[in-house]
């Protein structure tokens, strides 16, 4: 399966389940889709293989799911050494992975998963106090249940106090000794990630426009991996951030991404040009560097990034 298929397919998961999403078509982005329904936000990497997720792609991705509070997953259909299971989840860089079948089971089936893969085999994690409850109510003694299913007394008490993952064969005689799941199921939809968020601009222009947001009072945490250069935040508002010392081609697509993903994830966008004039690529203003420079305040930038959209609206009204 192509990647381009493979896209396709998660869209059209999302999309039949209520989600608006925005696709990345950017070299090495950290994501390739971005999909929003209600209040849940999803970042999602799309690859056929895994394992090719980069370490930089991985952390961008933590990153922006850490500042827009939403949740990232990696989607593929096989790993260095084989294909994905159903119903099993990997994890890259301590992101969630799973095949397109998973993310339909949980999206449109509402079954959440309850193995996941790590070196030697399947594991799950199993509600140590139902395990516990289960054993005293039939009778067993840890030693005999131990026995029973293949582990040792240390090893059962470790499960029943919820310190050790259990082997998806354990996890199995388990059930069958007494006719009730004892796994645990894994909410890939509510996973918190840890991510590195003081990370440096990549040249001269990129600091000073960050020096100069600072001052105006925002927080500005770099993105290498995506359309943007950065994620800005002033209060509860958020804004995807380019910077180009010049408007190119490029650059057009870029904020045309953008614009994009601001709708899906309720944002602004905006791009700051060494050397331009004003103009407005869908809602998302082009501002020379200059002019950056005479902005006061946060409370300043924003209103002049609402006032060239009401701006463009109206143009675009007035020709209709």
């Amino acid at each position: 399966m192509d990647k381009a298929r493979l896209i396709r397919i998660v869209e059209s998961i999302l999309h039949g389940t209520g989600f608006k999403t925005a696709r990345m078509k950017f070299k090495g982005s950290c994501f390739d889709l971005v999909g929003s329904r209600l209040f849940l936000l999803l970042f999602i990497k799309i690859l056929q293989n895994i394992d090719t997720l980069s370490k930089e792609q991985a952390e961008d991705l933590k990153r922006l799911s850490k500042f827009f509070q939403a949740t990232p997953l990696i989607v593929g259909v096989r790993s260095k050494n084989s294909e994905l299971e159903e119903g099993v989840i990997y994890e890259r860089f301590g992101i969630y992975s799973l095949n397109p079948q998973t993310l339909y089971d949980v999206l449109v089936e509402n079954e959440l998963p309850a193995i996941f893969a790590e070196r030697g085999g399947f594991y799950v994690n199993v509600d140590g106090n139902l395990l516990k409850d289960l054993r005293e109510r039939m009778g067993y003694s840890l030693g005999e249940l131990a026995r029973m299913i293949g582990v040792s007394r240390k090893s059962l008490q470790n499960y029943e106090m919820g310190e050790q993952a259990m082997s998806l064969d354990v996890a199995l005689r388990l059930e069958e000794i007494f006719d009730e799941p004892i796994a645990k199921p894994i909410n890939i939809l509510s996973a918190k990630v840890e991510a590195k968020l003081d990370v440096k601009p990549e040249n001269p222009l990129e600091r000073e426009i960050f020096e100069r947001l600072r001052a105006l009072g925002m927080g500005v945490i770099k993105i290498k991996k995506a359309p943007f250069n950065a994620v800005s935040k002033e209060e509860e508002l958020k804004i995807l951030t380019g910077i180009d010392s010049k408007k190119t081609a490029t650059t057009i697509k870029r904020a045309q991404m953008v614009n994009e993903v601001s709708k899906v994830i309720q944002s602004d966008g905006v791009f700051i040009i060494e050397k331009t004039k004003t103009e407005v690529i869908g809602e998302v203003p082009l501002i020379p560097k200059e002019t950056l420079g005479e902005i006061k305040d946060a409370d300043e930038l924003i209103e002049m990034i609402e006032d060239l959209k009401k701006e463009i609206k109206k143009k675009v009204f007035n020709r209709r």
